[in-house]
């Protein structure tokens, strides 16, 4: 009787709180100790503290969401506060009725005034080991002194040509390759500001009200780690200058229910933005497919999924098969073996080891040995839970024996799940833990009983970035040829330092805060909303249904999957941060669209009439202060 009075949806949203409580719990096991017991008092009750925190939280967060600005003064009497708040809704008056561009510059300016400071302790920006390797098989595939060399597809090719020709373009033009990438760097800025201030000006128009499009614009440019990371010159950098626009490009698709592609250059734009994302990091290619492939399925005419099914099939074929085969040829590609895809199951063989030592066969060690350059017998000692490299290194040793290894990785997990289970979630506890092991060994494995032993001196899992440079040794003789000079590195480090050491300030450094609690606020939100829609229903049967904000998400969910083959999650080295730092832009995103749902309906399905047929609006952005949730 108690469940049936509080309504399902509520029952559902109290499961998933208390699944989110489990989770966390779990994950801070792993990632402090990598085992998983013992499931006693006090873990139950740290997961029911954080299941209770986790619904007031949300509960609250759902009802900022949802809150509408009151007009007028109290009492009608004009207080301070009050007379500041006029003042300012007269300024977002009159800055709502300055023509879009003008708008967008303002935006872009505030962001780039904020990121300045950081922009000046960076300078000349930061190069990642894998950069400079990209730059180094580059510049020696185009050098005119004789010098052969090849490009490795561990790298997504487009990136790898961007890179060395700022590099060759600084050498052969400007005096350096330094000053190319400079230059590089200036317009990666200047570019991932724009589209940073686009997208609030994005949220904003289909309903955002103007508080929660001004917050979103405040946490873009005074978020240290958004500076930080835009500082850098490595692949995800770049993949970010082509994921924010297709980012909105997706949203706006879905929010027409496809009318969007009606328009023959915004078709051609999605199908070029797509592209570039989906070439300029490797787990883009299907993220950006999937995604695509989604659209068809939504409820539109005809003749509008047939042009997003047109869409994802171009994209496929340039992305997937045109561009590599048409640099494969001058960039010597360099073919990489299946290595990447055996991150997970050889961490978990590696588990195994460990735990089960005795327990295989003289067949298997023969065909583990034959696939992977580290030996059975030296796993157990290089086993280290938060990250596969020290186990699998970044090549195979035959790959035409990973069928037969695969096979007996298959009956090696049947006969002990468990060391499999351990092996997956510690390495996966960083998308989901809030705390870690303070070791940041990388280069070897970690025992367990090492891990112990230092558990109380626990840390927050938060971000850590890449802020000096780090040289290859294939980029180092450029490097000494043509050396960049480092204004003031540390002070970065102090700042990225004192914001996470912050109370309040240092919630959003959490690593989980973006890949799992928000995501399950998001989940959270939509089960009572979807409550909502069945009680509306039932009361009004003749009342227009709602439309559902869901398929918003399918980018989202479709990254956040794309984090579990990864080799690490736990930022004992910067890329753990790295793979994730597209999560800020999206969950933003993704708020400011519910924002939007939950306050101004109207606003964001007003494009297009129930029947899916595109609306005459001739709202282009100046009026829009109309409505303000």
């Amino acid at each position: 009787m108690v469940l049936g009075s509080i309504g399902p949806s509520a029952v559902a949203r109290l499961a998933l709180c208390a699944a989110g409580g489990l989770t966390v719990s779990f994950a801070d096991r792993m990632a402090v100790r990598a085992v998983a017991g013992p499931f006693d008092g006090g873990f139950r009750l740290e997961a029911c503290t954080v299941a209770v925190v986790l619904y007031a939280a949300f509960t609250a967060g759902e009802r900022l969401l949802s809150a509408r600005r009151r007009q007028g003064a109290v009492d009608g009497i004009p207080s301070p506060l009050t007379r500041f708040a006029a003042r300012a809704h007269a300024s977002f008056d009159r800055f709502e009725t300055l023509r879009a561009p003008v708008r967008l510059a303002v935006c872009t300016t505030f962001i780039l005034v904020c990121w300045t400071p950081v922009i000046v302790m960076m300078a000349p920006g930061t190069i990642w080991y894998d950069t400079g390797d990209q730059i180094a098989q580059f510049l020696a595939v185009v050098s005119t002194d004789g010098t052969m060399g090849a490009v490795s597809s561990h790298h997504p090719l487009l990136d790898t040509i961007v890179f060395g020709t700022a590099a060759w373009a600084g050498e052969g033009l400007l005096g350096g390759y330094g000053v190319g990438l400079a230059c590089y760097l200036a317009i990666q800025v200047a570019v991932t500001c724009t589209e940073l201030a686009g997208v609030c000006l994005y949220a904003r128009r289909v309903g955002c009200g103007r508080t929660g499009a001004a917050c979103m614009l405040l946490f873009f440019a005074v978020f240290p780690a958004f500076p930080i990371f835009t500082m850098s010159i490595v692949k995800d950098t770049l993949h970010m200058m082509a994921l924010i626009p297709w980012l909105v490009m997706v949203a706006e698709t879905t929010r027409t229910r496809l009318a969007a592609l009606d328009s023959r250059r915004f078709l051609i734009g999605f199908a070029v933005v797509s592209t570039l994302c989906a070439l300029t990091t490797m787990t883009g290619l299907v993220i950006v497919i999937l995604t695509l492939a989604c659209l068809p399925l939504l409820r539109a005419r005809r003749g509008r999924r047939l042009a997003a099914l047109a869409c994802m099939l171009v994209v496929t074929f340039v992305a997937g098969v045109a561009f590599p085969a048409m640099v494969r040829g001058p960039l010597r590609v360099r073919g990489e073996d299946a290595n990447q895809l055996l991150v997970v199951p050889m961490q978990m063989t590696a588990r195994y080891a460990l735990d089960h030592p005795h327990d295989v066969t003289d067949r298997e060690r023969r065909i583990i040995d034959k696939v992977n350059h580290v030996p059975f017998e030296r796993m157990a000692s290089r086993y280290n839970p938060y990250l596969a490299d020290p186990v699998i290194q970044y090549s195979l040793r035959d790959p035409a024996a990973v069928p037969d290894y695969l096979r007996i990785w298959a009956a090696m997990g049947l006969r002990h799940p468990d060391s499999y289970a351990a092996a997956f979630a510690a390495l996966e506890s960083g998308w989901f833990s809030l705390r870690r092991t303070p070791l940041n060994t990388t280069n070897r494995g970690i025992s367990l009983e090492r891990l112990s032993r230092h558990a109380d001196e626990a840390t927050g899992n938060t971000m850590w970035f890449q802020i000096d440079d780090a040289i290859s040794p294939s980029f180092r003789t450029l490097a000494k040829r043509s050396p960049r000079r480092a204004v003031d590195r540390p002070a970065a480090y102090r700042l990225w330092d004192t914001w996470r050491e912050t109370p309040i300030l240092n919630l959003p450094t959490f690593t989980a805060v973006w890949t799992f609690i928000l995501p399950l606020f998001l989940a959270f939100s939509l089960i009572g909303r979807a409550g909502l829609r069945r009680e509306r229903a039932a009361s009004l049967p003749q009342a227009s249904p709602r439309r559902s904000w869901w398929p918003f998400a399918i980018p989202l969910v479709w990254s956040l999957l794309s984090l579990l083959p990864n080799a690490i999650s736990i930022p004992l080295k910067p890329t753990a941060t790295r793979y994730m730092m597209w999560a800020p832009v999206t969950i933003a995103l993704m708020l400011a669209l519910l924002h939007a749902d939950m306050t101004a309906p109207e606003r964001l399905w007003a494009d297009i009439d129930e029947r899916g047929t595109a609306c005459d609006t001739s709202d282009t952005g100046h009026g829009i202060g109309r409505t303000d949730a």
